[in-house]
């Protein structure tokens, strides 16, 4: 049991015939009373019952608590977890891997952003590679420009490139976009990649890379490794990155190449 973790799990109705769960979801919540698309996680556990999520609520101080309580006691697909205080959306993704590691055989565990700017069909998609593909053990989606399908607001953009350029030459590797809030990954791997507490609290995800780099090397990375551009994003706004924070991520950065290199 992690420490500073109050935990809530839905037991099955009596009755239920559960099926196999190929991945189990961990959706970071922080003051999502007012943005959670409840009936779009119901819909979806409905009609895809592979899936099982696992709600982190970060310390949250509006009702994103009670809210969580009312919908995972409405499914055996959905349960959820309350971290005391606030602790960032790398420790919250962190903490809720682990324990859906622990608690779940699904064989393989992804994360997805809570406000659904990357759609449930979208996580469908990208799970669905993976679980068809014992190659792939890692994959991540991203925001690849294309009309029609993601289309970013310019400053965006160019702030997403200039890191991504970054990025890149840490990691020597030819990817596109490291920060799309979608990732799925294999169970065994989850120890490696989050074993550690991160440097970063948005950032994390270049970390996930550099260690599954340090362990497997870049050529297993090539083998192994997918990235599979989203077809459809929704831009919901409201970005929670503070302007102060913003301007710290290039020293963040640094900070992460230096640690890794």
């Amino acid at each position: 049991m992690l420490r500073g973790v109050r935990l809530t799990f839905t037991a099955s109705p009596p009755g239920c015939a559960c099926t196999m769960t190929e991945c189990c979801v961990v959706v970071p919540c922080f003051n999502e009373a007012d943005r959670l698309l409840s009936g779009e996680f119901m819909a979806f556990v409905q009609s895809y019952p592979q899936y099982r999520f696992l709600f982190v609520n970060d310390g949250s101080t509006d009702h994103t608590a009670a809210l969580l309580e009312r919908i995972c006691g409405a499914s055996d697909r959905m349960h959820w977890m309350s971290l005391t205080q606030n602790s960032g959306k790398a420790a919250a993704v962190r903490k809720g891997l682990l324990e859906a590691v622990e608690r779940y055989a699904s064989p393989y565990v992804a994360f997805l952003d809570a406000d659904l700017a990357i759609p449930l069909d979208e996580l469908h998609r990208i799970c669905s590679l993976v679980i068809s593909d014992p190659d792939i053990q890692f994959a991540f989606m991203s925001k690849v420009p294309r009309k029609g399908a993601v289309d970013l607001p310019v400053k965006r953009y160019l702030m997403g490139r200039t890191l991504a350029l970054m990025t890149r030459m840490s990691l020597r590797l030819p990817v596109y976009d490291t920060q799309c809030g979608c990732k799925v990954i294999r169970r065994d791997l989850v120890s490696i990649v989050m074993g550690e507490s991160f440097i970063s609290p948005w950032l994390f995800d270049i970390e996930m890379f550099h260690r599954l780099i340090r362990r497997f090397g870049r050529d297993w990375f090539a083998r192994h490794a997918r990235e599979v551009p989203l077809e459809r994003l929704v831009e919901r706004g409201g970005s929670r990155i503070s302007g102060r924070h913003l301007l710290k991520l290039p020293l963040e950065l640094w900070s992460i190449h230096r640690t890794y290199s």
